[in-house]
């Protein structure tokens, strides 16, 4: 996602003194209906349109330039950009100036709740409208009350709360009003900002259900589902000083993605979203989620894992390297297949591929600095009787391989090459050697990992020259129906291309709601059951022995003689 927390300045009108003199007539501001919560403070998302002014903004919402400046602290450098994301602070007990409407732009029909009210404190309560950024401690805490006094008082066994939700609070010293449930709208709690989309750009909801029938492995009847609401909280470093906030605001993307299709499809859900910049979340409040989703570093996903201690499931969204905490912490599911099972699928798939006359040729980088990869695929090619030969070398040797090569390699079968190296420098060397014997004749097909298709000193033909095999955790493929409705659905949302973290974010996060709603409480014993396929990413898990959970599904990518690139697996 590529979300631009623009800074604002006043637009200045230039014309030329001898042109006749035009009318300007600035765009109406219409107040936001999405907030974000960040370091403590509430704002709201203000989608900036053309033609508006930062004057017309502040006196919109009822707060001076000056707020909106400390509000976005470069906004005097980058000045007042159109579809950029201007950051309001909201002040619910500030009188608000009046707000002109777009008239094209009616609001929601969920915001025609009434807000909140006070009413007479000889009722023995006021009355408060759950905001969607709020739980029971937060309210209790702004009224002076307990969180028991509330429950009791309006007859709730649940501590979980509904946007919008109306709760009686009791007044210190009354009498409490008949304790009767409070209907909570079906309205999912949506604790993200999310740019509303204009009048004329097509609604997610529309391409959000075709995606999901054509999903076998998670298509959902409402008769099959144990349950229809899902609790999870997000962490992320949203503002992270490292410079991976895009990243993360990438992936933050594609789960608003993913909520708004389950939504559609009726399945309830509680989103609680922490900015880690802001610090660690309460741990008690954690322990009420379903599930975890995320950090994303190493470090701050060991931070969750000691504080929950086993007691809710932890998800790794992105780090590949984090299995290894499984190790040490219960209840820890790594979501991206880790290196070692690519390593682990190109053995199998050499192994499919092989032919009466083909030869295997390993290629190792030697005095490398890692030697997973080498360690990884040797052993996959021993655990399934592969013969093979070794080929060592350092890069100052390469002039001297083709010549190696030709004393190897056989003409009346393939030759099948593993590049057991995830070094760009050396994998380049190889790719050229290759590439040579190619244009001697011997019949040669390159076997790599994921990393080799990211080198950008690798000219792209030479791996379709290759029909070079990839096995890798994760492959968007372009053209096919589901992805391209998720691409239209993104761009008219967001306005911009969605990254494969956009992707990642959309299939965790719809992947592991739909395992609670399926299975209930047993879902965490029901992962390695079936494998699900994704748009970008397919899943299928396995446990150790600490019954911890890592996903092992691997796909796998063929570079065509034809440019063209083909998912097979």
């Amino acid at each position: 996602m590529k979300i631009h927390i623009a800074l604002a300045a006043t637009l200045l009108l230039l014309g030329s003194a001898a042109a006749p003199a035009q009318d300007y007539t600035p765009t109406p501001v219409a107040i936001s209906t999405e907030k974000v919560k960040l370091n403590g403070i509430v704002y709201y998302a203000h989608l900036v349109q053309e033609r508006q002014t930062l004057f017309g903004i502040a006196k919109a919402y009822g707060v001076t330039e000056e707020e909106l400046y400390q509000a976005n602290p470069s906004l005097k450098e980058t000045g007042l950009q159109k579809s950029s994301i201007l950051l309001v602070p909201v002040e619910p007990q500030k009188p608000k100036a009046a707000t002109v409407r777009e008239p094209e732009r009616p609001a929601p029909a969920v915001q025609k709740a009434a807000p909140a009210k006070e009413a007479p404190q000889a009722q023995g309560y006021k009355e408060h409208t759950v905001r969607w950024y709020e739980d029971i401690d937060d309210i209790a805490r702004r009224y002076g009350v307990s969180a028991q006094e509330i429950l009791d008082f309006n007859g709730l066994t649940s501590r979980k709360l509904a946007t919008r939700q109306v709760l009686k609070i009791p007044v210190k010293g009354a009498s409490p009003a008949p304790a009767q449930p409070v209907e909570p709208e079906t309205v999912a709690e949506e604790v993200v900002p999310v740019i509303p989309a204009p009048a004329d750009t097509v609604t997610l909801q529309e391409p959000a259900e075709e995606v999901l029938k054509e999903e076998n492995a998670d298509s959902l009847l409402l008769t099959e589902r144990t349950r229809d609401e899902v609790d999870f909280s997000l962490l992320l470093p949203l503002k992270a000083a490292d410079g991976s906030s895009e990243i993360n605001m990438d992936f933050y993307s594609g789960v608003l993605m993913a909520l708004k299709d389950l939504e559609s499809e009726g399945i309830k859900i509680h989103s609680h979203v922490y900015d880690l910049y802001a610090g660690m979340p309460d741990t008690e409040a954690l322990c009420r989620s379903d599930f975890v989703l995320g950090p994303i570093a190493n470090r701050d996903l060991e931070a969750v894992l000691m504080r929950l201690d086993g007691r809710v499931p932890v998800i790794s969204p992105l780090d590949q390297k984090a299995g290894a905490l499984g190790m040490v912490y219960r209840n820890f599911i790594q979501a991206p297949a880790g290196a070692d099972n690519q390593y682990e699928d190109l053995g199998q798939w050499v192994l499919e591929d092989m032919g009466q006359a083909d030869k295997i040729l390993f290629v190792t980088e030697k005095n490398a600095g890692s030697v997973m990869a080498s360690v990884s695929i040797r052993s996959a090619l021993a655990h399934r009787g592969l013969d093979y030969q070794i080929l060592n070398y350092g890069i100052s040797e390469g002039r001297q391989v083709p010549d190696s090569l030709a004393r190897t390699m056989v003409r009346g079968g393939v030759n099948r090459v593993i590049v057991a190296s995830e070094s760009e420098p050396f994998v380049g060397d190889v790719v050229r050697n290759l590439g040579i014997m190619l244009g001697k004749g011997y019949p040669v097909v390159m076997y790599a990992p994921s990393k080799t298709r990211n080198f950008d000193s690798i000219d792209g033909s030479a791996l379709h020259d290759l029909s070079a095999h990839i096995s890798t955790s994760y492959h968007v493929e372009y053209g096919s129906p589901q992805v391209d409705r998720f691409v239209g659905a993104y761009r008219a949302l967001f306005r911009t291309e969605p990254s494969q973290f956009a992707f990642q974010g959309y299939d965790t996060a719809r992947y592991f709601i739909l395992r609670v709603a399926r299975y209930g409480n047993n879902w965490t014993h029901k992962l390695g059951q079936e494998r699900s396929r994704g748009l970008h990413t397919d899943f299928l898990f396995d446990a150790d022995e600490n019954q911890n959970r890592h996903n092992v599904a691997v796909r796998r990518i063929i570079y065509q003689a034809d440019y063209t690139t083909t998912l097979i697996h």
